[in-house]
């Protein structure tokens, strides 16, 4: 690690990272306290590819940025994002209260964009495996239950419980209770202990029944059965609609005058192909 004079425009701040939180009253103090006696503690980055990237210091260095400082004291070293980022948890939460939201998107980024497994997270960040564990779970939740965590109504440890209920329904449920109700911890695990003992105890509902063929439906014109895909609506007026029986009706009589023909014919043709009887009695 070394000290250098930086440009504060210089330093890139990850859109992904962990800042601690002020009140008012503290927040005013401190941006009263840089501009009266300046940087007093240097911020900390990683040169990463050539770049001073910020681990700590994201309100110093917004400070110097407004009073348009020409350089701060930076404590760099040599690294990688993961370093940004593993040193940014380190600092930061073992430093004081950070929101939980980021926290969450920190270690998602690590294990899911940067493929660090859960053991080098607790190795690097300083946090309990359980912790992390519980980071990584939460991110089944509802975006209705992680905005309730986000905005600190409900905690990491009432999360995990409300992870464990995979109905999204019923995990927003849980939280309407838990929010109602005011519930602890103890109080949410009993909740979702009942949740899961009734899941598990639910009697599958029987199997639906074999389907069957669609009734048939009377054709309006020609009467005859077919299938509802079959069959098609058109709209007419009562002239037209007469005109079609009628064109129908003649039809249907051509076709049945036709085949009363073909049948006599037929019936002649085999009349003629039968030999001559002679009566009986009588001689050649």
């Amino acid at each position: 690690m070394r000290l250098k004079r930086v440009d504060p425009k210089t330093i890139m701040v990850p859109e992904v990272r962990v800042t601690a939180r002020f009140d008012e009253e503290k927040m005013a103090m401190f941006k009263e306290s840089i501009k009266t006696t300046g940087q007093v503690a240097p911020i900390i980055c990683v040169m990463v590819d050539g770049q001073f990237v910020l681990v700590d210091g994201l309100h110093r260095l917004q400070e110097s940025l407004a009073n348009k400082v020409a350089a701060i004291d930076v404590v760099v070293k040599d690294g990688d994002m993961v370093d940004v980022l593993t040193q940014n948890i380190f600092v930061d939460h073992l430093r004081g209260k950070t929101p939980v939201s980021e926290m969450r998107q920190v270690i998602e980024a690590l294990y899911k964009e940067y493929s660090i497994g859960i053991e080098d997270i607790v190795k690097r960040t300083g946090l309990s495996q359980e912790y992390v564990e519980k980071l990584l779970n939460i991110s089944e939740l509802t975006p209705m239950c992680l905005e309730a965590l986000d905005e600190e109504r409900i905690g990491i440890g009432i999360a995990g419980e409300l992870v464990k209920i995979k109905d999204p329904v019923g995990q927003e449920v849980a939280l309407s209770y838990i929010l109602a109700n005011h519930w602890k911890l103890p109080q949410v695990r009993d909740y979702v202990r009942q949740v899961l003992e009734a899941i598990k105890s639910k009697v599958e509902p029987p199997p639906a029944p074999p389907s069957q063929p669609p009734p048939g439906v009377k054709c309006g014109f020609c009467g005859e059965e077919h299938t509802p895909n079959e069959l098609a609506s058109i709209l007419c007026c009562h002239s037209c609609q007469g005109i079609m029986y009628e064109s129908i009706a003649l039809a249907r009589r051509d076709a049945q005058q036709a085949a009363a023909a073909a049948q006599t014919q037929g019936d002649s043709v085999k009349h003629a192909a039968l030999p001559e009887q002679k009566p009986p009695g009588s001689y050649q």
